[in-house]
């Protein structure tokens, strides 16, 4: 039995589609740290990985980025890129710290792509970003879009560097304008629908 294990924000939980993804011969075991940036992990290097449940040979994926590009890059927009190479530099040092002497294969999931809060039907998301302390989105959706797309262009390059597996849906999952599609997403920032990411992880782990 091949094991995947996931490491991050909501979108490594339940919230983003893995539990519903059924391929024979592989778990898939979600590891969810609360609201965590990639910078705070950047940041502190260490998240602990479940040592007990990897086995030689199991995959790990790190899914962090999206809650950065909505909720805080826009606060360094004048200098927004070399934030999020630093961003992507620090991430990634911490993955490999984490990683470090596992027989593991290490993938890294893309920052999942961004809402657009100007269609009717997500209106009622900028009321409650205006009354939530902990999940608003800061900038124009142009401006949250911009990020996540320079974001998965650097995680990319640093997944060729390092050797891992660039986790990469992002284009299955944008509508027409580039933004979270809805048929696939819970109403919110989450994927609902992991058909296109059973379909990746196939990809990774059988060719």
């Amino acid at each position: 039995m091949v094991q995947f294990h996931t490491y991050g924000d909501s979108h490594a939980s339940e919230h983003g589609g893995w539990t519903k993804i059924q391929i024979e011969n592989l778990s898939i075991i979600t590891n969810w740290f609360g609201p965590k940036l990639m910078y705070s992990f950047g940041r502190d290097k260490n998240i602990i990985l479940n040592l007990n449940h990897i086995n030689n040979g199991d995959y790990v994926c790190f899914c962090f980025g999206e809650i950065d590009c909505r909720a805080h890059i826009n606060k360094y927009e004048i200098n927004w890129q070399e934030t999020i190479n630093n961003l992507v530099a620090e991430y990634f040092i911490a993955i490999s710290t984490n990683v470090y002497g596992l027989n593991v294969k290490t993938c890294v999931y893309n920052a999942v792509p961004q809402i657009d809060r100007r269609k009717p039907e997500n209106l009622w998301i900028n009321k409650w970003d205006e009354e939530s302390s902990t999940l608003p989105a800061i900038g124009t959706d142009e401006d949250r879009r911009k990020y996540t797309l320079y974001m998965n262009k650097k995680l990319k390059e640093f997944c060729d560097l390092y050797g891992y597996f660039f986790f990469d849906v992002y284009n299955k999952y944008v509508d027409k304008d580039g933004f979270l599609n809805s048929i696939y997403s819970d109403g919110n920032c989450h994927i609902k629908d992991p058909v296109f990411i059973k379909e990746h992880l196939e990809k990774i782990i059988y060719g």
